[in-house]
């Protein structure tokens, strides 16, 4: 019984630092990034990314309405009115 007990506490002496030892790593790789951002100026570098991306969406759908302009009064295919057909019942 003692040799279970001996191996109970080894396990959550080995539990208790491998989780302190990732809490650290978290801590640590997130103090990093928080001031390499501040450092850098983070926000102003994806505050110019955003725009540029949405500058060339921009851009996109500009051309493709310009293609498709084009292209729909190329093939201007006639379409045919549709009939009118009269209700089956007469409405009062």
């Amino acid at each position: 019984m003692k040799t279970t007990n001996t191996f109970y506490w080894t396990f959550i002496d080995t539990l208790i630092y491998n989780v302190a030892t990732i809490a650290a790593i978290v801590v640590g790789v997130s103090q990093f990034l928080i001031r390499a951002w501040n450092e850098n100026n983070g926000t102003q570098k994806t505050r110019k990314v955003i725009q540029t991306v949405l500058a060339f969406i921009d851009t996109l759908i500009d051309r493709s309405k310009v293609y498709f302009a084009e292209s729909e009064a190329a093939a201007a295919v006639p379409v045919a009115p549709l009939p009118t057909k009269s209700p089956k019942r007469p409405q009062a």
